[in-house]
């Protein structure tokens, strides 16, 4: 996994208040907003259908995100 994909990701769960230790004790819609990030960014790189955007993983993001 790309390694700036995965501190997005990390930062993501975190703005969320998500961890693996209190995963089950989320509600739907964190569990939902979280899903919907790790998807676009999966998308943007080709690996599950949905759309590609500008400044996606597909491409060097701006330094500083």
């Amino acid at each position: 996994m790309n390694d700036d994909l995965a501190l997005f990701l990390a930062r993501q769960a975190r703005s969320l208040g998500l961890d693996a230790l209190t995963v089950e004790e989320a509600d739907s819609e964190t569990l939902r907003a979280f899903a919907q990030a790790v998807l676009a960014e999966l998308a943007a790189l080709g690996l599950v259908p949905g759309e590609a955007e500008v400044g996606c993983w597909a491409a060097p993001r701006p330094a500083g995100h």
